[in-house]
């Protein structure tokens, strides 16, 4: 009897598969790392708007009456007349910050220049010199599901929490 040389069929379609398996692993570690890159993005523009309106809310808050505000991408805060010759009241200096924040996140959501935020709800309050910032984002993992809106983090939903004190 000769000896042979060469690889019989049985072990090349061996082989294939433990190829196969090992790679449909690194695809799998591919997909959760773009998930958690997601997630981070959108976490990270979250800390970012929210940081950049309790920044500019809390330099005019001043003996401000409290109030408890919602917004999200559908309702749009109204922009008041103010301007150098007609002087805006604190509300109304309130409101013009608010209306320009959102605009700048909605912009970026209609633009696609910025990581935009899906389904996103940002809820305010302020009272006792202390403004408290909550946010919540649909996840982009869960944005098929039927997941509901608010500012609290939940089933599908990522939230952050912001409290500034105003002096």
């Amino acid at each position: 009897m000769q000896l042979q040389r060469g690889l019989s069929l049985l072990e090349v379609l061996i082989t294939l598969l433990i190829l196969k398996l090992g790679l449909l692993g690194v695809l799998a570690g591919q997909t959760l790392a773009l998930q958690y890159v997601i997630d981070a993005t959108q976490r990270t523009t979250a800390v970012a708007l929210s940081a950049t309106l309790v920044q500019e809310l809390a330099a005019t808050l001043n003996n401000h009456p409290p109030f408890t505000l919602e917004l999200n991408s559908d309702s749009l805060a109204e922009l008041p007349d103010c301007s150098a010759d007609v002087l805006c009241s604190a509300t109304e200096l309130r409101d013009y910050q608010l209306g320009r924040w959102q605009q700048l996140w909605q912009n970026s959501l209609a633009s696609g220049a910025a990581a935009p935020l899906f389904a996103p709800q940002f809820c305010l309050q302020f009272a006792d010199d202390n403004l408290q910032l909550q946010a919540g984002w649909q996840q982009r993992a869960n944005a098929d599901s039927a997941a509901s809106i608010g500012c609290e983090p939940g089933a599908g939903r990522s939230g952050l929490a912001l409290t500034a004190r105003v002096p």
